[in-house]
């Protein structure tokens, strides 16, 4: 059976999506027979209950981030479980580190977004960005790249099954704002104050504010100048919100591979460094619409680009078949074959 030790870390500042991604990988690794274990220095207990309540083993790790300290304690838990391999999700795990855990006889395995490292001395490397590519990594053994490796959790991959085409049907009314755990930049306030300025009779609003999202007061507070705006606290299955919503408006993160998956229009927002290239490189496909960083967004201009999506179901439905095109929910069960357990086409 195929042990993995999972090193991920969420907080305000980092968000969430890290040990989210981890977690769709490590239920992928127990349905192909393997284990996980998560690995933490830095995560809301909220987060840690959820990972434990879907069957995941989590350890807590007293050391900083990135340090020696980190390093020995990543390798005592790969040491107590027999994990050969730890793959690594977060931007402080540079090169000492990987070479640190390499050194201490473990396959290590890297998910990595923008190739912002100066080397890689790892076994695997994993980038699902429409963008990545084999070559930005040379010496690299095994490179999985582009969104046939999105992970996405079960939920997600039990929904695209037989989901039918996106439907035409007129100009739609509902809309999801979610910006991800933390949204640092309160980008889903800038967005409510947008919608409040489209003209749209009907309109339907649903707002998540995440778990590590400062800014609930300020949302709640746009939320109320809207007609119909709920705002909703963190849900452990988004599938139902999804299939509700007619266009979503999203951080540039690992959402929009869900958002693809189940043939979701998404107008996008950029909220960090390494979701600039992605969000350029899906609009350039039409998957979504860019509406810039959470830092410029300007409420006349984001109404206006908004109010035109909601009014355009021909292009809400081509966004859609290029989102379900890029993204077929496998790429999970094709990561945790190609960390040994299981197989995968």
């Amino acid at each position: 059976m195929t042990a993995v030790v999972l090193r991920a870390d969420a907080s305000a500042s980092v968000g969430t999506g890290h040990v989210m991604r981890c977690l769709a990988l490590a239920q992928a690794l127990a349905a192909a027979g393997g284990r996980a274990v998560l690995a933490v220095a830095e995560c809301p207990d909220p987060l840690v209950e959820r990972a434990r309540g879907a069957g995941v083993h989590v350890e807590r790790l007293d050391a900083e981030v990135g340090s020696a300290d980190d390093v020995a304690a990543t390798l005592e838990v790969a040491a107590t479980v027999g994990a050969p391999w730890v793959l690594l999700d977060g931007y402080r795990f540079g090169l000492d580190v990987q070479r640190a855990l390499r050194n201490g006889g473990r396959r290590v395995a890297l998910v990595d977004d923008f190739g912002h490292l100066d080397g890689y001395d790892v076994d695997l490397l994993l980038n699902q960005n429409s963008h990545a590519e084999a070559s930005a990594y040379p010496g690299v053994p095994t490179c999985l790249v582009g969104p046939r490796y999105a992970l996405l959790r079960p939920e997600f991959v039990r929904a695209v099954e037989g989901r039918p085409a996106a439907r035409v049907d007129g100009p739609a009314r509902r809309v999801l704002v979610t910006m991800g755990g933390s949204d640092p930049g309160n980008a889903t306030t800038r967005v409510l104050e947008a919608l409040a300025r489209v003209p749209s009779e009907g309109l339907e609003v649903r707002a998540v504010v995440g778990a590590a999202n400062p800014h609930g007061a300020q949302v709640a507070a746009a939320a109320s100048a809207l007609d119909r705006c709920e705002v909703i606290a963190p849900v452990e299955d988004m599938v139902p919100l999804l299939d509700w919503a007619d266009l979503a408006v999203c951080a540039g993160g690992s959402t929009l591979w869900e958002m693809a998956a189940l043939g979701v229009p998404v107008a996008c927002v950029v909220v960090a460094d390494n979701q600039a290239p992605i969000a350029v490189d899906l609009e350039r496909r039409g998957m979504v619409a860019h509406l810039g960083w959470d830092r410029d967004l300007e409420p006349e201009a984001c109404a206006r680009t908004l109010a035109a999506l909601l009014s355009d179901g021909e292009r809400r439905a081509a966004m859609a078949a290029v989102g379900r095109g890029l993204v077929d929910g496998r790429g999970a069960a094709r990561v945790a074959a190609a960390l040994g357990a299981g197989s995968a086409s």
